[in-house]
């Protein structure tokens, strides 16, 4: 379902940050331009307000900060490492942009948003000789920026000093030369970066070696790819968008295996231009593509699950938001920023979507077992995002006294010592009544049981027999003249 919109021609990024998950900043995108005709490049920072009753336009959350050159792309990280317990000028991350001109802008968007007095702009560096197409924050250390540009460049920025930060490359550039669109963190290994490009291949780096440690590409389809994105739970799957109208694929590969796509969906007819994995639910994948068309698929068995009701031009970005499940958010090229909703249930779904998504799922459960055993599941927290689902046995103990008792006796049944356990109660009881009653269930493990236990409560088997031979007929008192039987 339609929420938001925002008449921009805009490239966007979200709020990373739990605490302003609500948050997203909007950069003019460059190669177009709107009804007006305006020229110049503004990045804003709307605020979703998802409020019943509240205006279907989003309403801008502080000014509007002038840009030299126009976005190609535009990253949102985290608190960068150094600034985690210093002053909170940077409460709300960093803002990067990929320009057109070759130069990544830094920007504080806490001044832009106004929560903090300031200059916005924190440093802009012209390192890149052609347009800055990738653009991707790391998840495990929010300093670190990776960027791509034109013949096969690839920089990472440390922003631990953002108005000074540091650059370096993460290896020697690959061949054959290309223009790099898309770079991606892997979401489950800190130092690994893939990035793909105009000639159709696919290259993962290891910064720790400083060097590529693989490429791929589809032989049969060496087309441009637009877009690359890791899978969100499984390290060593990646999948990569053709923008190419002959072509309009997106193939997925496994690295363990990389000498063939595992997998190719089709569905768009024409060349597929934004690409975007859910990151709550790997069974989700969006597309956008110059056929108009908005695609949720699931990546699982290359199925579509619902399709975004089409705009007047294409959608070329499309993004989930990495703190609000099932919301999402378009770029189109007729000037409108659009935030939809895939569980909404009121007017204008979204297609109907053909299957719960993951973030349903309950996140945590407990069921009780036998012997005061309790079983929980439990799913890593966001902020963790190495860390895996667990399942724990609890021993739950209310009465430790009584469970204490009850383990001694399960021990005596176990090892068939039940009459010493009897005994050992006998002389630990201090009450009477009580070690009588153990006196008694004593005797049932005895050997002649049966006449121990008479002797007990006070008979005598012997005895008893003698009394009943010593006794004659009289004292029976037997009637010797019954009367007769009544007439018929």
């Amino acid at each position: 379902m339609l929420l938001k919109t925002a008449k921009r021609s805009a490239t966007v990024a979200w709020s990373p940050l739990n605490n302003h998950r609500g948050l997203i900043a909007c950069g003019t995108v460059a190669n177009a331009i709107d009804d007006s005709f305006e020229t110049t490049a503004d990045l804003e920072v709307f605020a979703v307000d998802f409020a019943a009753g509240s205006s279907n336009q989003m309403s801008a959350k502080g000014g509007v900060v002038k840009s030299q050159e126009r976005f190609h792309q535009l990253a949102w990280g985290g608190v960068p490492v150094a600034a985690s317990g210093a002053a909170p000028t940077l409460s709300h991350g960093i803002l990067a942009g990929g320009m057109v001109d070759g130069s990544i802008g830094l920007w504080n968007p806490a001044i832009i948003t106004k929560e903090v007095e300031g200059e916005a702009l924190l440093s802009s560096a012209k390192k890149h000789k052609g347009p800055v197409r990738g653009l991707d924050f790391n998840l495990f250390k929010p300093n670190l920026l990776a960027s791509g540009a034109t013949e096969s460049e690839i920089l990472i920025w440390d922003l631990t000093t953002p108005t000074t930060p540091n650059v370096y490359t993460p290896g020697q550039a690959t061949h054959p030369v290309m223009d790099i669109t898309c770079v991606a963190w892997n979401p489950k290994v800190e130092h690994i970066l893939a990035s793909t490009g105009s000639s159709g291949t696919s290259v993962v780096w290891d910064l720790r070696q400083k060097r590529p440690v693989i490429s791929f590409t589809d032989s049969a389809t060496k087309t441009s790819r637009s877009a690359l994105a890791w899978n969100p739970e499984v390290a060593t799957q990646v999948i990569v968008a053709s923008d190419d109208d002959s072509t309009p694929i997106l193939q997925m590969w496994d690295l363990r295996n990389a000498h063939a796509p595992a997998k190719t969906l089709q569905g768009h007819t024409r060349g597929i231009l934004g690409l975007s994995w859910c990151p709550n639910d790997s069974s989700m994948l969006l597309t956008c593509g110059k056929d108009s068309r908005t695609l949720c698929w699931n990546p699982n068995d290359s199925s579509i699950m619902c399709e975004l009701p089409a705009n007047a031009n294409w959608n070329f970005n499309v993004q989930w938001s990495p703190r609000l499940p099932a919301i999402l958010s378009t770029s189109s090229f007729d000037g409108t920023v659009s935030v939809y909703s895939l569980t909404d249930t009121g007017s204008g779904q979204a297609g109907g979507a053909v299957q719960a998504p993951g973030w349903l799922k309950r996140p945590a459960g407990a069921a009780f077992g036998f012997g005061g055993q309790l079983v929980t599941f439990s799913k890593p927290p966001a902020d963790a995002p190495a860390s895996r689902p667990a399942v724990k046995v609890h021993k739950i103990v209310t009465e430790p006294e009584f469970l204490g008792k009850a383990d001694e006796l399960d021990q005596a049944v176990t090892a068939g010592t039940l009459k010493g356990f009897c005994e050992a109660k006998i002389d630990s009881c201090g009450d009477a009544d009580a070690a009588e009653e153990w006196r008694f269930l004593h005797i049932l493990f005895e050997q002649d049981a049966r006449r121990r236990l008479m002797n007990h409560v006070g008979f005598n088997a012997d005895s008893i027999s003698d009394e009943v031979l010593a006794l004659k007929l009289e004292d029976l008192k037997l009637d010797e003249h019954p009367p007769p039987p009544p007439p018929h």
